[in-house]
């Protein structure tokens, strides 16, 4: 006859139970531990602890079992802080401070995933302050000379997330509002510094862009600031200086290197009139060796009687040009037809600065460069006024060749209908009506 089986003590009931909830743990590989699930594993443990302390000894057999089972908990912890927010149980029920599965996300710095969380926390402090900085910068380029909703709205974005990354870094609130949200996208404990690290990194990604994309935002405002000073013809929209000034010192702001955008702003100065700050500007750009302000700047010291200074500036400009002849055959035939204009201009007003000196042996051979520039069909309708050089070479030609200079003020007259003309320019025009009477 068969002995009856020993009846299990309280402890081997409660152990047992410990062991089967653990179970849930290995049962749930693809989808996350149910709160329900978590609760009862808990709950499991607690209850083994109270039969711990109310037996008298526990067999070294059922001490090894409950270390195997302890073990098993302590790692897959992180299925039960996914799901169950253990600070707000302690908030509630009371427990003593020994009960380590109470305290379950202190395990998670034992990951093997967080051995490095020192190095994420480091690097993302260090990160926030380069983020301010650069928000800054970007802040000071973008919002000065006045700025639109795109720019103001870009800043404020930016700098939300920071703030937002920084209090998350430094103050416990953000921290429990992260943990949250990070319970609640079911993300594991000891990815949050992985997360936050990789936060802060594309916040920098995206400020570090913008910051080394300056001078591209800056031709886009110079692009702007042209239309709003220029608009085509087509679009039947009035010029709105104003607007194009403030579009022009962006561009400046964003990159002083852009010597483009000084010229464009020097002649939307010269045509309100406002001089001084038109030759500040012309003046930045030429010392770039941007050869359409060394012409203008030239003009207007020619306008002021300063004939050595634009000699000085028209002779630089020279030099650029037999630079740009030297890789002539490396230019579209755009460049080489703008190199034409550009070529032109220079050596007419070069011409007329030597005729304002009496230096006609200095003057001729300048004028007819322009003359010989002029006459191109290919270029001609490309120049603001191709009679402009015949006007000046009809001048200097007054005492030596009357016949010639006829001939050229004729050419001043017809080359010079229809255009753009200037003060000087229509008083030669004047003179040339005059003459040819």
């Amino acid at each position: 006859m068969n002995s009856p089986a020993p009846v299990p003590t309280p402890f081997q009931v409660a152990l047992e139970r410990y062991q089967n909830a653990l179970n849930y743990l290995d049962t749930s590989h693809n989808k996350s531990l149910k709160k329900a699930q978590a609760l009862e594993i808990i709950a499991a443990r607690d209850a083994l602890n109270k039969q711990m302390e109310a037996e008298a000894e526990i067999s070294v057999d059922m001490s090894s079992k409950l270390i195997e089972q302890d073990n098993r908990l302590k790692q897959k912890s992180y299925k039960i802080t996914q799901v169950l927010d253990l600070a707000e149980y302690r908030e509630t029920l009371p427990m003593s401070a020994q009960a380590w599965w109470w305290h379950l996300e202190s395990r998670e710095s034992l990951h093997p995933c967080n051995r490095f969380d020192w190095l994420l926390r480091s690097g993302k402090l260090v990160l926030l302050g380069v983020n301010f900085t650069l928000i800054g910068t970007i802040a000071t380029r973008f919002l000065s000379g006045g700025s639109g909703l795109l720019e103001i709205g870009g800043v404020i974005f930016s700098t939300f997330i920071s703030l937002l990354q920084t209090e998350n870094a430094l103050t416990r609130t953000r921290q429990k509002g992260f943990v949250k949200l990070m319970k609640f996208l079911r993300i594991a404990e000891h990815w949050y510094e992985e997360i936050q690290f990789s936060v802060t990194v594309i916040v920098f990604a995206f400020l570090l862009g913008i910051y080394l994309n300056f001078s591209w935002f800056s031709e886009f405002y110079k692009q702007e600031g042209s239309h709003l000073q220029s608009p085509p013809p087509a679009s039947q929209e009035l010029p709105n200086l104003a607007l194009a000034e403030e579009k022009y010192l962006k561009a400046i702001e964003l990159d002083p290197d852009n010597l483009d955008a000084h010229y464009k702003l020097a002649t939307l100065y010269e045509e309100l009139q406002d001089l001084t700050n038109g030759k500040k500007h012309y003046l930045i750009a030429a010392k770039g060796g941007f050869i359409d302000a060394y012409n203008n700047l030239a003009y207007w010291y020619l306008r002021d009687n300063k004939n050595a200074e634009a000699v000085e500036l028209l002779e630089k400009a020279k030099r650029l040009l037999a630079e740009k002849d030297e890789k002539l055959d490396q230019f579209t035939e755009e460049e080489k037809r703008n190199l034409a204009v550009q070529k032109y201009s220079i050596y007419k007003n070069l011409g007329w600065a030597r005729f304002k000196q009496n230096r006609s042996e200095d003057a001729i051979p300048n004028l007819l460069v322009a003359i010989g520039i002029a006459e191109n069909p290919a270029y001609q309708k490309f120049i603001r006024n191709p009679g402009a050089a015949f006007c000046i070479y009809a001048q200097l030609l007054e005492k030596e060749d009357k016949k010639l200079s006829q001939e050229n003020w004729r050419k001043c007259l017809k080359l010079a209908e229809g255009r753009i003309i200037n003060t000087e320019e229509e008083q030669w025009l004047y003179e040339a009506r005059k003459k040819l009477k």
